[in-house]
C-alpha cells in the first residue's frame, strides 16, 4: 500500500469576529469556533437546567466552565488528522466504542449479521480501563519494550542472488510474440 505525504500546510481561510456585543476581541475570534461554543453552551444548559435549575452563585461555574473547556480543547486540530478538529475525533472514538464499524460483505451484496461485528470487549481495551480504574498506569518511559518473535519465521543461511542482464533484439521479441499469439511454436 502506498502512503502519500503532504509536505506543505493546507491553505485555510477563516473569518474572524473582532467585536462582540460592544466588547473588543483584539485579534478576533474564529467565527466557527464562536458558533460551535454557542451550540455547546446551549446544549449544556439544556442538559443541566432540569437537574439543577436556574444558575445560582454556587452553580454558575458548573454552567460556564465545562462548555468553555470543551470548546477550547475540542476546536484544536486533531492529533491524528490535522485537518479534523478534536471534537470530531472524540465523536468518532465514542461511536466506534458504542457501535463499531459496520463490516461490508461482498461489496455490499448482503448486510452483516450481528455476529460479524467486533464485540465490545475487543473494541475497548478492557485492560486499559481496569488499569485506569485502579490507577495502575505506568508512564511511557518506565514501560519495558517487549519484542515478540514470530515462531513461524526461522533464520537460515544467507542466499546469493546471481543476476544476468540479457539484451533481446527486436527480431527475437517479434518471434516470441508470434509464438504466444498464434498458440503454436512457429519460427
Amino acid at each position: 500500500m502506498r502512503v502519500g505525504r503532504t509536505l506543505t500546510h493546507h491553505f485555510e481561510i477563516e473569518t474572524r469576529q473582532y467585536d462582540l456585543l460592544g466588547i473588543d476581541l483584539g485579534e478576533g475570534a474564529r467565527r466557527r469556533m464562536i458558533i460551535f461554543g454557542a451550540v455547546i453552551i446551549i446544549l449544556w444548559i439544556a442538559l443541566l437546567f432540569p437537574f439543577i435549575g436556574v444558575p445560582k452563585k454556587p452553580t454558575v461555574s458548573l454552567y460556564v466552565v465545562p462548555p468553555f473547556v470543551i470548546t477550547a480543547f475540542g476546536w484544536r486540530p486533531g492529533k491524528f488528522h490535522e485537518r479534523r478538529r478534536r471534537v470530531t475525533e472524540w465523536a468518532l472514538a465514542v461511536r466506534y466504542a458504542l457501535r463499531a464499524h459496520r463490516p461490508i460483505i461482498g461489496l455490499g451484496a448482503r448486510a452483516a449479521d450481528k455476529t460479524e461485528y467486533l464485540p465490545w470487549r475487543e473494541r475497548v481495551a478492557t485492560r486499559k480501563v481496569a488499569d485506569l480504574a485502579k490507577a495502575r498506569v505506568t508512564p511511557e518511559w518506565e514501560r519495558e519494550v517487549v519484542v515478540e518473535l514470530d515462531p513461524m519465521v526461522r533464520a537460515g543461511a544467507d542466499i546469493t542472488v546471481n543476476q544476468r542482464a540479457r539484451l533481446l533484439g527486436s527480431d527475437h521479441v517479434q518471434r516470441v510474440s508470434r509464438r504466444t499469439s498464434s498458440g503454436k511454436g512457429r519460427e
